[in-house]
C-alpha cells in the first residue's frame, strides 16, 4: 500500500470516528435529559480518559500509558453502531408519561444474553472495519487493545471499566443537580455495587458528599 493510499484509508477512519461528537448517549435521552444538554460519546469518552490516567498515575499495579490508550478506544465502534442501551427501545415508556418513566428506570436494567450477544457482534464488526482503514503498527496495536478490553483480561482493562461506570455516575450527579426529578437511581446503584477499584470509590464518595 502506498502511503498516499494509506493516509487517505487514514483520514476516511478519522472522519467516520468524528462521529462519536454527535453520537448522544441514549440513555441520558430516555432519561428524558433535554436534548441539547445530553453529552456525546466523545464527551464520555474524553472524561473517561482523563480520569482514568490521572487516578493510575500513581498507582503501582497500573500501568497508566495503557490504560489511557484503553480509555481512549474503549468506545470507538460506537462511531458506526450508536451507543445500545441494556434495555429493548420499544420497552421505555413515552417521555409524556413522567411515572411510567420513573417507575421503568427505577430500576437497573441488566442486558438480557441476546441483546449482550447482538452489541458485541456489531461492535467487534464496526472495530475491525475501522482497523482496517488503519496503517499496519497502528491497526496491531488498536486491534490489541480492543480485544484486552472486550475480554476484560488485564488489570488495566478492569480498571477502564470501573472508570466508565464512574464517568456514568458523575454525569449521573451532574444532571441530577439540574433536575432532581430525573430518573437516575440505576446509575447510582451501579456505582456502589460495580465499582471496585479504592482509588475509584474514594472518588465516587467524594462526588457524592459534594452532590
Amino acid at each position: 500500500m502506498s502511503q498516499s493510499t494509506g493516509m487517505t484509508n487514514l483520514a476516511t477512519v478519522l472522519r467516520t470516528v468524528q462521529e462519536l461528537k454527535r453520537v448522544k448517549r441514549t440513555g441520558w435521552i430516555d432519561r428524558g435529559v433535554p436534548l441539547a444538554e445530553v453529552e456525546s460519546v466523545a464527551d464520555h469518552s474524553y472524561l473517561t480518559a482523563l480520569i482514568a490516567w490521572t487516578a493510575s498515575i500513581d498507582d503501582p499495579e497500573l500501568d497508566s500509558a495503557r490504560v489511557l490508550k484503553l480509555a481512549i478506544i474503549h468506545d470507538l465502534a460506537e462511531s458506526i453502531v450508536g451507543d445500545a442501551p441494556p434495555y429493548e427501545a420499544h420497552d421505555v415508556p413515552d417521555r409524556s408519561d413522567s411515572d411510567a418513566l420513573r417507575a421503568f428506570f427505577s430500576v437497573r436494567h441488566q442486558r438480557s444474553d441476546g441483546n449482550a450477544a447482538a452489541k458485541k457482534a456489531g461492535e467487534h464488526e464496526a472495530f475491525l472495519h475501522l482497523a482496517s482503514g488503519l496503517p499496519s503498527g497502528a491497526r496491531a496495536e488498536l486491534t490489541a487493545l480492543w480485544e484486552e478490553y472486550e475480554a476484560q483480561s488485564t488489570p488495566e482493562a478492569h480498571f477502564v471499566k470501573d472508570v466508565d461506570r464512574l464517568e456514568a455516575y458523575l454525569q449521573a450527579l451532574h444532571y441530577a443537580a439540574g433536575d432532581p426529578n430525573l430518573p437516575l437511581w440505576g446509575f447510582t446503584d451501579m456505582a456502589r455495587n460495580e465499582i471496585d477499584h479504592p482509588t475509584l470509590t474514594a472518588i465516587r464518595n467524594a462526588s457524592a458528599d459534594q452532590s
